[in-house]
C-alpha cells in the first residue's frame, strides 16, 4: 500500500511536471497548400519595424512547424512565406494551434483550428476586407453625382448603413473576445467617435468653434483604449501609428502642448519599462529631427525631462554625454527665450549692443560674403529691410569669418552699410555656441523685448511673419 502511494504521488508530480513545461512552450503548426520543401519565417511587429523570430521547412506535403522551449512574447506575428507575401496571427496565451492556407488566396482560404482568438481574428479581417471593398464602390458611386439627386441620397443612405454594421461588428469582436488579447487591440484600434456639438445661432464663428470642439474632444480621447502599462500592445502593426499620429498630427504642433501629453503618456507608460523605453526613444528621435520651428524645445525637454535625470537609465555613459553636448548647443537659443546678448565690433570699430537696439522686430543674421546659399538670401533680406522703418524691422548682421578686409569690401561692393554690420573675429561673444552656429546663413527673428519668435527660417518665411506681426 505504501509502494502504491508513492508512486502514485510520483505520477501527480510528474503529471504536473510535464503540464507545466507543456504551457511553456510555443507550437505553431502551419501547412501551406500550394508550397513544398522551402522555408518560411515566423515574424513580429515591434514598433514601425518587423523582426523575424523563428523559421521552418516546410515539406513535402508544404507542412511545417514553429516551435520553441519558452513562450513568445505576446502580440500580433507574421508568417512570412517566400514570395515575400505573408499574414498575420495572434500570438496570445494559446501558443499551440494550426494554420492552413494557400500562398494565392491567403486570406480567402486561411482556417484555423485549435484557438478560437485567431478563428475570430480571421473573421474579422475578412469582414474588414469586404467593408472596405463595399465602402470604396459606394464611394465610386457618389463621385459626380448632383448633390440633391435621389441616387446620391440612397448610396449616403447605404454608406451610413455600412458604417454602422462595421461598428456593430467591432462591438461584437470586441465583447466576443473581452479579456483577450485580440479583444484589448481591437478596442484600442478605435478612433474617437466626435459628438455632435449645437452652436448657438447669436455665436460669430461657428465653424471655428465646431473646429475647437472636435480637437479638443480628439485630443482627450485619442489615446482612451492604449494601455500604456501592457507591453503587448508594442508588438502590433498599429501601437507606433497611433502614437505618432497623435503627436504629429492629432496635437496642435505648439511645443507647450506636446511637452504637456508627452508627459502624461509617459507617466502613464512608467508602469512598463519596455513601453515607456520605446515611448521616450520615439519621442526624442522624433523631435530632434522634427523641422518644425520650435521643436527643439520639445527634443530639450525630453532630454532633460527623461535622460539627464536618469530616468532612462538604458543609455550608455558615452550616448549620456553626446545627448548632454546636444542639448547645450539648444538651451540657450529656444525659439520664446530671451536670446543672449551680443556686444559686437562694428565696421566703424565702435560697439553695437543687441540688446540696446529699439524696434519692434531685430533680425540677428550670421552670413559670410562667399557662401553659396548666403548669395541669394542676404539680397532678399536686404530688399526686406529697405521696406520697414527702423522703429519696425532692423538687421544685426554677423559676419562670421575674420578677414576684415573682405567683409568691408563685401559691404561697400553690395552697399550693405545702412544696416548693422558687426563681427567678432575672436569669438569673445562665444556666439557660435549661444546661437548654435554651424553653417550660414542663420537668421534669427527677435521681438522688441529680444526674444526669439522664429528661427532658422528663411527669406521667404521672415517676410510672412513681418507682414501678419506688423500689418503691411
Amino acid at each position: 500500500m505504501k509502494i502504491t502511494k508513492l508512486l502514485l504521488l510520483l505520477l501527480i508530480v510528474s503529471f504536473y511536471s510535464c503540464s507545466n513545461t507543456y504551457s511553456q512552450t510555443y507550437k505553431i503548426d502551419v501547412k501551406i497548400n500550394d508550397l513544398k520543401n522551402t522555408d518560411i519565417f515566423l515574424g513580429y511587429y515591434f514598433g514601425d519595424k518587423t523582426y523575424v523570430s523563428d523559421t521552418t521547412k516546410l515539406d513535402s506535403n508544404g507542412k511545417g512547424t514553429f516551435t520553441g522551449d519558452t513562450l513568445l512574447e505576446q502580440g500580433v506575428y507574421i508568417v512570412i512565406l517566400p514570395s515575400k507575401k505573408y499574414f498575420d496571427i495572434i500570438v496570445g496565451e494559446d501558443q499551440n494551434f494550426y494554420v492552413e492556407t494557400s500562398s494565392d488566396n491567403i486570406l480567402s482560404d486561411l482556417k484555423v483550428k485549435g484557438s478560437e482568438e485567431n478563428e475570430s481574428f480571421k473573421n474579422f479581417r475578412k469582414f474588414m476586407m469586404n467593408s472596405n471593398a463595399e465602402s470604396a464602390k459606394i464611394r465610386k458611386e457618389m463621385q459626380g453625382l448632383d448633390e440633391n439627386s435621389d441616387s446620391l441620397e440612397m448610396l449616403k443612405k447605404q454608406f451610413e448603413a455600412l458604417s454602422s454594421d462595421v461598428k456593430k461588428f467591432w462591438d461584437k469582436t470586441i465583447q466576443a473576445n473581452e479579456g483577450k488579447l485580440l479583444g484589448i487591440l481591437t478596442n484600442a484600434m478605435k478612433n474617437p467617435e466626435i459628438p455632435e456639438i449645437v452652436v448657438p445661432e447669436n455665436i460669430e464663428n461657428k465653424d471655428s468653434v465646431k473646429w475647437f470642439h472636435s480637437y479638443n474632444y480628439n485630443r482627450d480621447h485619442y489615446l482612451d483604449y492604449i494601455d500604456f502599462s501592457d507591453a503587448r500592445f508594442l508588438r502590433t502593426p498599429f501601437f507606433h501609428n497611433k502614437l505618432e499620429t497623435f503627436f504629429t498630427k492629432v496635437l496642435i504642433q505648439n511645443p507647450d502642448t506636446i511637452n504637456k501629453y508627452i508627459d502624461i503618456v509617459a507617466t502613464q507608460a512608467e508602469e512598463s519599462d519596455a513601453v515607456f523605453q520605446y515611448v521616450i526613444h520615439y519621442l526624442i528621435n522624433t523631435f530632434q529631427k522634427s523641422t518644425i520651428v520650435g521643436m527643439d524645445n520639445v527634443f530639450v525637454h525630453i532630454a532633460e525631462e527623461y535622460y539627464i535625470s536618469g530616468k532612462a537609465d538604458w543609455v550608455s555613459d558615452e550616448t549620456m554625454e553626446k545627448l548632454k553636448e546636444e542639448v547645450a548647443k539648444h538651451r540657450f537659443n529656444l525659439v520664446g527665450n530671451i536670446a543672449q546678448n551680443l556686444k559686437m565690433e562694428t565696421i566703424n570699430q565702435e560697439y553695437e549692443s543687441l540688446h540696446e537696439i529699439k524696434s519692434k522686430f531685430t533680425l540677428v543674421y550670421f552670413f559670410e560674403p562667399h557662401c553659396g546659399h548666403c548669395k541669394k538670401v542676404t539680397p532678399e533680406v536686404h530688399k526686406l529691410y529697405q521696406e520697414y522703418s527702423r522703429e519696425d524691422f532692423e538687421v544685426f548682421a554677423v559676419y562670421t569669418q575674420g578677414d576684415k578686409t573682405e567683409w568691408l569690401e563685401y559691404i561697400n561692393d553690395k552697399a550693405y552699410d545702412d544696416w548693422i554690420n558687426v563681427w567678432d573675429p575672436y569669438n569673445l561673444t562665444n556666439f557660435r555656441f549661444f546661437y548654435n552656429i554651424y553653417s550660414t546663413p542663420t537668421l534669427y527673428l527677435l521681438d522688441k523685448d529680444k526674444k526669439i519668435v522664429s528661427k532658422r527660417i528663411g527669406a521667404e518665411t521672415l517676410k510672412s511673419i513681418l507682414e501678419i506681426e506688423l500689418k503691411k
